[in-house]
Parts: structure tokens; C-alpha cells; sequence
């Protein structure tokens, strides 16, 4: 779900930047998108190390 969201952002505003000609915009659907798609895995792997530590 958080995934398909930041898919959603990101093409909504790359549009809304391309036809403003903002690459700031741009930029921002962008880092949207590499949240979207690299923080699930890196919590899951922080809490996984975290309780591996803990034992």
C-alpha cells in the first residue's frame, strides 16, 4: 500500500513539474518514490538486526 502511494505521488508530481517546467518538483516526486519503494525494506531489516542484537 505505502508502495502504490508513493507511485501515485511521484507521477502526479513529475506531471504537475513537467507542465510548470519545476524540476524541484520533479525532484521531489523522485525522492517520493525512493522512499516509498526503499523504506519498508530498510525498517524491516533495521527492526530484524535490531531484535537479532537484542539475543
Amino acid at each position: 500500500m505505502f508502495e502504490l502511494i508513493g507511485i501515485i505521488v511521484f507521477v502526479a508530481l513529475s506531471v504537475i513539474g513537467y507542465k510548470k517546467n519545476n524540476r524541484n518538483i520533479m525532484l521531489t516526486g523522485s525522492m517520493c518514490l525512493l522512499v516509498a519503494l526503499a523504506a519498508p525494506e530498510f525498517v524491516a531489516g533495521f527492526i530484524e538486526g535490531y531484535n537479532g542484537s537484542l539475543t
